[in-house]
Order: C-alpha cells, then structure tokens, then sequence
C-alpha cells in the first residue's frame, strides 16, 4: 500500500505540474478567466494523471474493468475539478481589485488552486483505491490461490506414493506360519 499511495503521489504530483504550467500559461498570457483557464488546465492534468495512476499506481492493465475505472475517476476527478475551479475563480474574483498584474494574479490562482488540491488530493485516493485495488487485490488473492492449487496437484502423485497405506509388506506370511 505504500508503494501505491507513493506512486499515486509522484503520478499527482506530475499532473498537478501539467495543470500548474497550462493555468498560468492560459491565464497569464491568453487572457481567459480564471474559471475557463483552470477548467481546461484541470482536464489537461487529468488524462495523464489517470494512465499513470491505473497502469504504474494501481499496475491495472487491459481491458477488463476499465469502463468501471473510467466512470469512477471521471466522478471523483469531476468532483476535485468543481472545487478546483470554483477556489480558483474564488481567488480570482477575490485578489483581482487588489492586484493589477496579471502575472502575479496568475500565481495566486496557482497556490489556490494546489492548496484547494490537497484535501481532493486524499480523498480522491481512498476513492481511486477501492476502484482500482479491489479488482486488483481480488486478482492478486486469485492468481495466488490457482498458483497454491496449483503446487498442492503437483505435490500430490509424490505424497501418494509414499502415504502409509499404499506401503506393502516385503514378504508377506500368514499369521500363526513360519518361514523355513
């Protein structure tokens, strides 16, 4: 479990990195709104983020489960999103009569927008872990079972030949007779 929550971590850390450089890069040189740039530089960070968290974090591959993973992350990610843009058209609406740059607006609206992050941050990780590790606890739990079977069938023939009541009597005499 470390490991993932560790992994989910570095897989955040790298989306939030990607959404860090499009909100500033949006709303400090397109001149968008906070709500519009941070939309966007959500949406931009989410899809890495959810390839990394499903095949490093969670090590899910294939096809199976994966539209029960996609509609789980999209609600809670969707969920993380709303806080998101509502702080950070928050701090918007807040510092914008305050502060004339637009680039220094920009980096309030960044520090709004991981601050706002971090309590999504872990929830968003107790949600994640029972959409993707249950499966992935399951298969593991399964594919250890199969395996133990497995070395019980094979070890099987081996305890056969040699269980008690297969072992025979070298030569066999009648009780009550006596070998000359």
């Amino acid at each position: 479990m470390r490991v993932r929550f560790t992994r989910y971590s570095v897989a955040s850390l790298i989306a939030t990195g990607i959404s860090q450089l499009v909100l500033y890069g949006l709303y400090a040189w397109s001149g968008v709104g906070a709500a519009v740039a941070s939309t966007i530089a959500f949406a931009v960070g989410a899809v890495p983020h959810f390839v990394m968290v499903r095949w490093w974090a969670w090590g899910q591959r294939g096809m199976p489960r994966l539209s029960r993973q996609v509609v789980g992350y999209i609600v809670v990610t969707v969920l993380g999103g709303i806080v998101s843009v509502l702080l950070t058209t928050a701090a918007e609406w807040l510092v914008q009569p305050l502060v004339a740059d637009r680039s220094a607006r920009s980096l309030v609206l960044n520090v709004t927008y991981v601050l706002g992050g971090l309590p999504v941050f872990v929830a968003k990780y107790a949600f994640l872990d029972r959409v993707f590790a249950d499966r992935a606890d399951q298969a593991e739990r399964a594919d250890l079972a199969d395996r133990t079977e497995q070395a019980d069938r094979a070890d099987q023939p081996a305890y056969e030949a040699t269980s008690s009541t297969r072992v025979r009597a070298a030569n066999p005499v009648a009780p009550g007779t006596t070998s000359s």
